[in-house]
């Protein structure tokens, strides 16, 4: 059985209030995809220019399936045009969860 996937990536982007209904969508699109298990977006409360997605994925395929495909790309195009740096990502195992 493969191993799941866990990835937290954070963002600080320019023009983040115009821009979040956009990350929104993107994030609901995640969610409709195969293997994808959870997709959150999360926003700082103190500094509301940061986010950050924190997602899980049956396989390592199904995320790369992900970020190839049409939707992904054209997100990433949108993105990569306001972000204040390149995003921190993480990929993780999990490790223990809410037993």
């Amino acid at each position: 059985m493969a191993k799941q996937l866990y990835l937290i990536a954070q963002f600080e982007l320019n023009d983040a209030d115009n821009f979040a209904p956009i990350f929104r969508e993107h994030a609901k699109a995640s969610r409709a995809k195969p293997g994808c298990l959870f997709f959150y977006l999360i926003r700082d409360r103190e500094n509301p220019a940061k986010f950050a997605t924190m997602e899980c994925w049956e396989e390592y395929r199904y995320f790369e399936d992900h970020v190839n495909d049409d939707e992904h790309n054209a997100f990433h195009t949108k993105i990569s045009k306001v972000w204040k740096r390149e995003p921190d990502v993480m990929e993780a195992d999990l490790l223990c969860g809410m037993e």
